[in-house]
């Protein structure tokens, strides 16, 4: 089942109409993605939460999970990042 959660997610990164983490959320549970993208989930909700906490490390590690190139998840969480900054202002 996780596996057709990722296919899915996949599909729609690929097409474009993933465009937040958020919404990649809403597809595949943040839990046991944050441990196939080889981190704990207390750290994953951390760097949710303060998006600029995220290294390339952990991008790669969640492209590599889903099965997409690296710079779609990058252009998910730049677009997160920007988010967070404009909100802190």
């Amino acid at each position: 089942m996780l596996q057709n959660k990722y296919l899915t997610a996949k599909g729609l990164l690929i097409s474009g109409k993933i465009k937040t983490l958020s919404e990649l959320l809403d597809i595949v549970d943040k839990t046991p993605f944050s441990r196939d993208a080889k981190t704990t989930p207390e750290r994953f909700n951390k760097m949710l939460a303060k998006p600029d906490l995220f290294r390339m490390a952990d991008i790669y590690n969640m492209a590599q999970a889903i099965g997409v190139d690296d710079k779609l998840v990058l252009d998910l969480v730049h677009n997160e990042c920007v988010k967070w900054r404009r909100k802190k202002k």
